[in-house]
């Protein structure tokens, strides 16, 4: 442990950094090094430090200029360009401002010092010149839930062939992407079915929030009437905006008439659209669109399919989902040349493995790693 302490001092120097706080925790975990440098006199750090030492999970809101950070399951908000923080109802000030460079926040190391010793005084506490913290909790994404569309009784869409079934490609990519998002990531990842069984939509995301999941992505094929419609759409939870998208959702909603009871079940769901005026779901709709986006970028890149972009429809599968949840379109099963591709492993292979570099892009984002 020592030699790894002494590589990382020597680092820290050869990079011109200043090892000027260590943080060393009640528990066997390895020392971290707060990274400071000098701006008109006096050490500032880098915010995402706070990651690295205390797993802290930061969101910049640039619309309300303000940071929202979480450490040891309690929440402090700072203000940009601002010495002031608001703490369980109370304003503290912290003397010098947070200071914005080259896109990064900076923060003043006796925020470190003397603030969060204040703030966490049961997790936080100075000894000796160093930080001497509890055993920070982990808040990084560890748990995706994969949702197989439809299943069982519910074949999803037919094939221009007549021959293939939506049900069966999805289930199949799900099971490639689960494999490479355990290996590669180590996730926790639930399949909200393993084969081909029907599931409710609502049993879906009932699923996903009883084992607290991080993500939900739907797998699905999309159809249309004309066989010539091609291309790959990623979709978040929000109102339709064009008649294109609400035929879309018209037509993954259909279940709920054809298999889940019609217009009783209906109800049941559309309870459920308070829901979006829930302020713990609302969080997430920023994080979901972020997902879509950096989801669409990539199946865009990898299979040179035409791109219809990023969409927002009032998803039933999606709705009661607490925390990041998207649907994606990975092509039309109704257009022949797609549909020969969705069939094929290696073509599902490589749609797996562009799901998985999105999910891996958005957990470092999340994470804060990068």
């Amino acid at each position: 442990m020592k030699t790894g302490v002494y590589l990382c001092l020597f680092l820290l120097i050869s990079l011109n950094l200043s090892a000027s706080l260590i943080v060393k925790y009640n528990s066997s975990l390895d020392p971290e090094f707060i990274n400071t440098e000098k701006i008109s006199g006096l050490e500032y750090f880098n915010i995402y430090e706070l990651n690295k030492a205390f797993k802290a999970v930061i969101k910049e809101d640039l619309l309300d200029q303000r940071i929202n950070i979480n450490m040891y399951d309690q929440q402090l908000i700072i203000l940009m360009d601002s010495s002031y923080l608001l703490f369980q109802n109370q304003v503290y000030n912290f003397s010098n401002p947070v200071i914005s460079r080259e896109g990064r926040n900076l923060l003043p190391l006796n925020f470190i010092r003397e603030i969060l010793p204040l703030l966490y005084h049961d997790e936080i506490q100075i000894e000796n010149g160093s930080i001497l913290a509890k055993t920070p909790v982990d808040f990084s994404l560890r748990t995706v839930v994969i949702d197989p569309g439809h299943g069982g009784r519910d074949p999803g869409a037919v094939g221009y062939s007549r021959k293939n079934y939506e049900k069966d490609i999805t289930l199949s990519i799900s099971k490639k992407l689960k494999k490479l998002l355990e290996k590669e990531l180590g996730l926790k990842v639930v399949l909200t079915r393993d084969r081909d069984e029907f599931v409710s939509l609502q049993n879906r995301t009932q699923l996903a929030n009883r084992v607290n999941a991080d993500l939900f992505v739907s797998i699905h094929c999309n159809a249309h009437r004309s066989s010539k419609i091609n291309g790959i759409e990623v979709f978040y939870l929000s109102t339709a905006k064009t008649d294109e998208d609400r035929a879309v959702e018209a037509l993954e909603n259909s279940v709920i008439f054809d298999f889940e009871g019609g217009d009783e079940a209906v109800q049941k769901y559309d309870d459920l659209a308070l829901i979006l005026m829930d302020m713990a779901q609302n969080e997430q709709l920023i994080e979901s669109f972020e997902l879509s986006s950096i989801l669409q970028d990539n199946l865009v890149e990898t299979t040179k399919s035409y791109n219809r972009g990023v969409k927002q429809a009032n998803f039933y599968v999606l709705r009661g989902a607490y925390m990041p949840a998207v649907l994606v379109e990975l092509g039309f099963i109704s257009n022949k040349e797609e549909e020969k591709k969705l069939i094929k492993n290696s073509y599902q292979e490589k749609l797996a493995l562009s799901l998985f570099n999105g999910i891996k892009s958005f957990k470092y984002k999340y994470d804060q790693m990068q």
